[in-house]
């Protein structure tokens, strides 16, 4: 029985040699099947139950079959030809071994095999100490089963400490995901240690090797031997543009917790110096939250050395099954900052940083939030109005499946100011109570909705030089009908069954003309007019401007399933039918609403194939014979990772100007073969004849690493010195190649070449939004 008892160990010795390497390198997303290359030595079909025994010991959950056996009861087992030990998934095969049952010693020797699901193993001999709960490898080379990682050690020693954890000593040890026996990247140690307790590994006097060649030694450095996260260096990355020169860019990450981590990365800039990158992340059952800063002492482009820097914050809690709040701040130390650096947080072409933070409680009925906002201009546009701070709540009662009546209620108490510390700011108090009743029901709906809007506004507000104040309160009632019908019916097209949908609606919707223009526009813009926005009570957006409303809006969607109930077409069509003008005006005199009937709106979403797509929405004005919005897509979608996507948009009377845009772009992600993949964008003014923004990237991937190169230009966005109101220079334009390495297997990136695809001003958008 003793020796039933000890000879397990060394199957549970041999799992824990080499599964925490397994747990440390997963296999990179995207590694190409035929790179998986095992070892000559391995054998996928291998089974203990092919091979004729001469002599099996048996016991629940063990078995030694071997051609040739000698007993010494009590004192020595001898097996020899086709020695295999199988001990529940785990296997040891050797040519001769030999069990010492009073000393406890157990050695195979003339070459071993092991195998389990996850690893196999081939070594010259190994020395086992059942009794002391030691073992020593020797000449071993390892492989995890349906992966592309692999390594050698001259000697593995194992120990048990007094917990029975294992302590693992690994002599002259390499590690590598890549085929051949010249790897194209190796990692080698003088002598790796792990413990099983800790969960974590440390190598001494390593280097990593490409074809062969130390390029990088590291004295010493830490892994981790489970699937926990664990402090080290990541991918670097080569870029080079006009602006910044030659940049080269190594993460170290920091696993300082389960529940928080770092990562700071120097990036040195040839033309401005180094600046200093670091991201703090911690997450736990009731917050979350990020915390960014980038730091550059002194810019030694700019004839000052200024120092220059971006932080950013974002934090959300949970306090309680009704209290949570959310901060979302940042701020740049200039205007240009964006425009030189770029972000992960902010796009190039974004007028201003957004900031502002807010507590939030809700309940069955209640609502209520209180919140700040604030803004950071990026280039010389008017100052806007923060908010300290905005308190809203509101109140509905319970809504009925299927007919009754709601009574809600929302209130609004806001102080707006000047960031730029100018004399104007504004208190407005808002209460809006309403009433509905609703009527439901499978082929048809419709609702009644009153409204009473009540607001006051103590401000002071600048004209010309003076300060001007000014308490005025505003009451308007609204009033609005609200009808559909929910219509289906079968149809069939070129052999194809399904259901056809209908939901034509209408609303009525009346609110009386107030003199407004004594009211400071302190949170309004106007709304987009397309299919949906047809049906909204208000055109602009905040309680600054009310407008005046007297209008019936129709309009009808109509939509194609097949028999799979997946959507394969929608249009959606809509006009507003005004019966007086709209005098309320917001800026000047184009918001006014002077004409019968407003814009015609229509939505395409059309699945022409399973990879086919169009989608297209236009604004057209039927009096003047005119488009004045557009804006289509046409897209071919081979799988998430391969899709060309041609696109057009175009309006008439850009927002406040009388400028007209005109656009067009292409971008696209695809694999040219296993190893290829190209992936880019370009935007073109066709007003202006010139090209907004451009990116092209190739990437060649093999099973173990990968090579990126991307070419850029795009528009320079160069705001510095400039005030608001005064002409814009003539755009200039910023060029510049990026150059990436990227190790499988060490590298932490799993974006992918189509990841270049957000990296444009405009980004990519996916133009379809069928039901499934």
């Amino acid at each position: 029985m003793h020796l039933n008892g000890r000879i397990p160990t060394i199957f549970s010795v041999s799992l824990l040699t080499l599964s925490p390497i397994a747990a440390a390198q997963e296999p990179p997303i995207g590694l190409a099947a035929q790179c998986i290359a095992p070892p000559d030595w391995y054998s996928s079909d291998y089974s203990a139950a092919d091979i004729a025994p001469a002599l099996s010991l048996a016991v629940p959950a063990l078995s030694i079959q071997a051609d040739h056996a000698e007993v010494l009861w009590q004192q020595q087992t001898s097996y020899s030809g086709n020695v295999t030990l199988n001990y529940q998934q785990q296997s040891l095969r050797t040519e001769r071994a030999i069990y010492d049952q009073q000393t406890g010693r157990f050695e195979a020797s003339g070459g071993i095999v092991y195998q389990d699901p996850q690893v196999a193993a081939r070594g010259e001999s190994v020395i086992t100490d059942t009794l002391a709960d030691t073992a020593e490898l020797n000449q071993l080379d390892y492989y995890l089963r349906g992966t592309a990682a692999r390594g050698s050690a001259d000697r593995l020693f194992i120990a048990a400490n007094e917990d029975s954890a294992r302590q693992l000593s690994f002599q002259q040890a390499s590690f590598t995901t890549c085929p051949g026996n010249t790897p194209v990247w190796e990692i080698r140690a003088r002598q790796i240690q792990m413990n099983e307790d800790e969960g974590w590994g440390s190598a001494r006097g390593a280097q990593i090797r490409l074809f062969d060649v130390p390029v990088v030694y590291i004295p010493r450095f830490s892994f981790p031997v489970t699937d926990e996260r664990k402090s080290g260096l990541l991918y670097p990355t080569v870029r080079s543009s006009g602006r910044n020169g030659i940049e080269i860019e190594v993460p170290y990450y920091f696993n300082l917790a389960p529940n928080y981590d770092a990562t700071i990365a120097p990036r040195l800039m040839t033309e401005r110096g180094v600046m200093g990158v670091g991201e703090v992340r911690y997450l736990d059952t009731e917050q979350a939250g990020q915390v960014n800063l980038e730091y550059l002492h002194n810019d030694s482009s700019r004839q000052d050395n200024s120092a220059r820097y971006f932080w950013r914050l974002e934090h959300e809690a949970q306090l309680n099954q009704n209290w949570s709040t959310y901060i979302d701040a940042s701020q740049v130390s200039d205007v240009n900052y964006i425009n030189d650096f770029g972000s992960a947080f902010v796009n190039r072409a974004d007028s201003h940083l957004y900031r502002r933070g807010q507590a939030n409680y809700v309940n069955a009925r209640w609502q209520a939030q209180v919140q700040v906002e604030d803004f950071q201009l990026l280039g010389p546009y008017q100052n806007p109005f923060r908010t300290i701070p905005r308190l809203n709540t509101q109140y509905a009662t319970e809504t009925p499946r299927r007919q009754g009546w709601v009574f809600d209620w929302d209130s609004e108490l806001t102080r707006f100011e000047r960031q730029d510390g100018s004399p104007e700011q504004a208190t407005r108090i808002h209460g809006e109570p309403g009433i509905t009743y609703m009527m439901r029901r499978p082929g048809w709906e419709w609702s009644a909705e009153s409204r009473l809007l009540m607001t006051h506004y103590e401000q002071e507000l600048l004209e010309g030089d003076l300060l001007t104040r000014r308490s005025i309160t505003r009451t308007l009632p609204e009033f609005r009908l609200h009808g559909q019908l929910n219509l289906e019916r079968p149809f069939e097209f070129a052999g194809t069954q399904g259901i056809q949908t209908l939901q034509p609606q209408a609303q009525f919707l009346y609110t009386p003309y107030r003199d407004q223009r004594e009211i400071g526009v302190f949170d309004s813009v106007p709304l987009q007019d397309d299919y949906n926005g047809l049906f909204r009570k208000r055109r602009f957006s905040g309680l600054d401007r009310i407008a005046d409303a007297h209008q019936v809006t129709l309009g009808a969607t109509s939509s194609l399933f097949n028999q799979s109930a997946e959507e394969l077409l929608r249009l959606s069509l809509g006009q507003i039918f005004y019966f007086s003008d709209s005098q309320t005006q917001l800026f000047d005199d184009s918001t006014q609403v002077e004409d019968n009937t407003s814009e015609l709106a229509a939505e395409l979403d059309f699945r022409i194939s399973s990879r086919w797509f169009f989608n297209s929405s236009v604004q057209y004005d039927n009096q003047l014979n005119t488009m004045q919005k557009s804006r289509s897509a046409l897209e071919y979608r081979k799988d998430e990772n391969n899709l060309i996507q041609l696109n057009f948009r175009q309006l008439r009377g850009l927002t406040g100007t009388e400028t007209d845009v005109e656009q067009v772009g292409a971008l696209g992600a695809w694999q040219v073969s296993p190893q290829w993949s190209v992936a880019g964008h370009w935007y073109r003014d066709l007003r202006n004849s010139a090209t907004l923004d451009a990116n092209f990237g190739v990437q060649y991937e093999s099973c173990c690493w990968a090579v990126r190169v991307s070419a850029y230009r795009r528009i320079d966005r160069n705001f510095e010195g400039i005030q608001a109101g005064l002409p814009l220079s003539p755009a200039e334009f910023d060029t510049g190649i990026s150059l990436q390495f990227v190790i499988a297997g060490l590298s932490a990136d799993r974006s992918g070449l189509a990841g270049m695809l957000q990296q444009g001003i405009f980004g990519y958008r996916r133009p379809f939004y069928l039901s499934h």
